[in-house]
């Protein structure tokens, strides 16, 4: 019998090399398939080991009553409209403006500058020296617009102009009131600020009174003329006082020109609120523009101020 020298392979040896041929296989298998145009399958993915967490709906964000304001007395004939209209132009937009020493004429300029989104309601009394109040009217509904003629001395001066607004988003409604009272006559002044407190006694919905009251308030004294004691009588009407104490108004007298304010630390616009406004949160800005005082023959004599009213339903 004829005996081998070549060793025996172990098992172990045996089922290795049938590993490594089985997988020579698989690979050369891919290889062809691809040659041939055809892409291996993809593995089955692993069963997920986690439970899938139902969708939330998603929640609707409640609208928020929000308005913004900016009040301007724009010095009628001693500014040029074109000028006023490109500054007004540059701000940011506001909801509501109230706008006063408006020539009629000028009313075009402002709202074209402003856009097509805006309504204005311009005053019958005032002559050169009107009032206007200009809405979006995306924003707002205006149920009606008035003016309170019995606040007008002898209709000499300015009646205050109430535009009623709806707020659209939240369907609620305020009275905006734009006012400019007497500057010469302090007696007539006076006379302006009761009616005002009268007027406003009676009101059932929240008010916004904004506009040049000519109150003379000084900030070293804290304090204003009769007329603005008169107007905060019985807390009828609260004062939105602004964050920051900045004059409002720059007077050089034309017959002795200094260069220099007249009135330093003084204000003569205002921001007022009545009825449920007075919960409202609220915020006044005085707003500074680079080189607005002194003004010159085509630039106004006051700043505007921003108030920002907010409600929390």
């Amino acid at each position: 019998m004829l005996v081998s020298n070549q060793p025996v392979a172990s098992p172990a040896t045996l089922l290795t090399q049938t590993s490594v041929l089985t997988q020579t296989s698989v690979v050369l298998a891919c290889v062809v398939a691809i040659l041939a145009g055809c892409e291996p399958a993809d593995p089955e993915p692993p069963a997920s080991t986690t439970n899938d967490s139902p969708a939330v709906p998603a929640v609707a964000v409640e609208p928020k009553f929000e308005v913004k304001f900016l009040s301007w007395n724009l010095e009628s004939e001693g500014s040029d409209p074109n000028v006023i209209g490109r500054q007004l132009g540059a701000m940011k937009r506001y909801d509501v403006y109230a706008l006063s020493e408006v020539i009629p004429a000028a009313l075009e300029v402002l709202e074209r500058s402003l856009g097509d989104n805006y309504v204005s309601v311009l005053s019958q009394s005032g002559f050169n020296d009107r009032l206007a109040i200009i809405y979006d009217k995306t924003k707002f509904e205006a149920i009606k617009h008035f003016e309170i003629k019995e606040i007008n001395h002898k209709y000499r001066y300015r009646a205050p102009l109430v535009v009623y607004l709806r707020h659209r988003a939240t369907d609620s409604d305020f009275l905006v009131m734009n006012n400019h009272l007497a500057r010469g006559k302090a007696t007539v002044r006076q006379e302006q600020a009761s009616k005002l407190v009268e007027w406003g006694r009676t009101q059932l919905l929240p008010v916004v009174a904004l506009g040049d009251y000519n109150f003379d308030y000084v900030f070293e004294t804290n304090k204003g003329n009769q007329a603005f004691s008169n107007m905060l009588q019985d807390n009828v009407w609260q004062w939105v006082e602004p964050e920051e104490w900045i004059d409002t108004n720059w007077f050089d007298n034309p017959e002795d020109p200094d260069g220099k304010d007249d009135y330093p630390g003084s204000m003569l616009d205002f921001a007022f609120v009545s009825g449920p406004a007075k919960t409202w949160t609220k915020r006044c800005r005085v707003i500074v523009r680079d080189g607005d005082f002194p003004d010159d023959a085509t630039t106004s004599d006051h700043r505007p101020f921003e108030l920002i009213v907010s409600r929390d339903d």
